[in-house]
């Protein structure tokens, strides 16, 4: 049984730390994690947006040689 490398688990995983970093630091007081979300909302597409792409690069089948 083969493991396959999926990258939406692994930035998936990435950004759950991430926003328990950030919400963490927003009840420290030391971020306001309303205005750092708004700002940083449209990097959320983008990232999704890549990692539609690479699952689909990967799952594509591959040419014979």
């Amino acid at each position: 049984m083969a493991l396959s490398y999926r990258p939406e688990a692994l930035v998936g995983g990435l950004s759950l730390i991430a926003l328990g970093v950030l919400w963490t630091a927003a009840n420290f007081g030391s971020l306001d994690l309303l205005t750092t979300l708004r700002t940083w909302w449209p990097a959320v597409l983008v990232v999704w947006g890549a990692l539609e792409l690479a699952g689909w690069y990967s799952e594509r089948p591959r040419r014979a040689r």
